[in-house]
């Protein structure tokens, strides 16, 4: 039993879970296993159909459950759970991930060193769905140090790197930030509504990215990732929050390399739709987005695979412009999208990242 008499800040722990069976026993017992000696742990069922309220009910009053009776997202979730929340800092945890038991202490020690801090995050190791792992977390040299981060850096960083290092799953909030800043905007986007809540944060409050592995984050497991990503025919969700935000006046924060680099990230993206539509026979749709690419945006990038995707760029500009070649959509298909190639695409990713962000055993 958690012991509720301890005088340090009570912290609450949401662990929001759709049919998490497979992995929800494992991520919960890593949360009850935790140093920090006063948590409470709120699981949000979000009307699962498989064996997870069996799972939950399992443990008892060690944990508390929600049930919602109609599925309607985790970020609706999380915002009813975040305004009901008792404790002085809210951690919203993943349920199919696996946590260290220092990572609570860790992090709210920070936050106490820090007090002007909004939120705290951490590194994590990548695993597979069997749990081995396949990589590390490597965060940026201007992200390191566990100190506080300035939204300058903040922004310049996610416009170099994308979001490589504020890692969702380990984030650790003031209640009183939360209460300040306002809730997740699901409706408006999506399933990167946690991108937007650390830049509204982060506007108003340093953030800390604690510099130790603190928990493992199982690769190739969330469905709505994975349906997210699928064959995907939009514009990454990362893109319209930036805009946004540099739009909003932001811009006169960022640096030109960092613009630079974020133009790059850009063109890859266009690139990898335009590859989608290919896929999928939609060839005059993947010409239309390959006008958009601009080759010189690409070479400007040094946090890109450039040589890759400017061979890459000359051989769409080939592709779309004939009857589609089953075998070469195939391949495209099984690189990027088949669940038997992602899996070691996964390992790839982490090898072959040029960003510095990642990197393999």
């Amino acid at each position: 039993m958690t012991d509720r008499s301890s005088p340090v800040p009570l912290v609450s722990i949401i662990v929001p879970v759709f049919n998490g069976e497979d992995y929800l026993r494992e991520s919960l017992d890593s949360i009850l296993a935790q140093t920090y000696p006063r948590i409470e742990i709120l699981v949000l069922d979000d009307a699962s159909t498989d064996r997870t309220p069996e799972i939950i009910a399992s443990y008892g009053n060690r944990v508390r459950c929600h049930r919602i009776p109609e599925n309607r997202g985790q970020y609706i979730n999380d915002n009813e759970a975040i305004a009901g929340a008792p404790g002085e800092y809210i951690a919203i945890y993943h349920a199919d991930d696996v946590y260290d038991p220092r990572i609570v202490e860790k992090e709210v020690e920070a936050l106490e060193r820090y007090p002007e801090a909004g939120a705290a995050f951490c590194k994590d190791i990548f695993i597979d769905l069997e749990g081995c792992e396949v990589g590390r977390l490597q965060i940026p040299g201007e992200i390191q140090g566990s100190i506080p981060l300035s939204y300058p850096v903040i922004l310049n960083a996610l416009l170099t790197h994308k979001n490589h290092f504020l890692r969702c799953p380990s984030c650790l909030v003031r209640a009183s930030v939360y209460r300040d800043v306002g809730t997740y905007r699901q409706e408006q986007f999506h399933n990167t509504a946690d991108l937007e809540m650390y830049l509204r944060i982060a506007r108003k409050y340093p953030l800390i990215v604690v510099d130790e592995y603190l928990f493992r984050y199982r690769r190739g497991h969330s469905a709505m990732s994975s349906r997210y990503r699928h064959l995907r025919q939009k514009k990454e969700n990362f893109f319209m929050i930036m805009d946004l935000y540099l739009a909003s006046g932001d811009k006169a924060l960022a640096t030109p390399d960092a613009l630079a680099e974020y133009e790059a990230h850009r063109a890859e993206d266009l690139l990898m739709l335009s590859v989608n539509h290919y896929i999928l026979d939609q060839r005059a749709e993947a010409r239309n987005i390959l006008k958009q690419v601009q080759a010189g945006r690409i070479l400007a990038g040094s946090q890109i695979q450039r040589g890759r995707l400017c061979l890459l760029y000359l051989a769409m500009q080939m592709l779309v412009r004939v009857r589609r070649i089953s075998f070469v959509s195939d391949w495209c298909y099984r690189r990027w999208h088949s669940g038997v190639d992602q899996a070691k695409r996964g390992r790839n990713d982490v090898r072959h990242s040029r960003s510095g962000v990642v990197r393999s055993r």
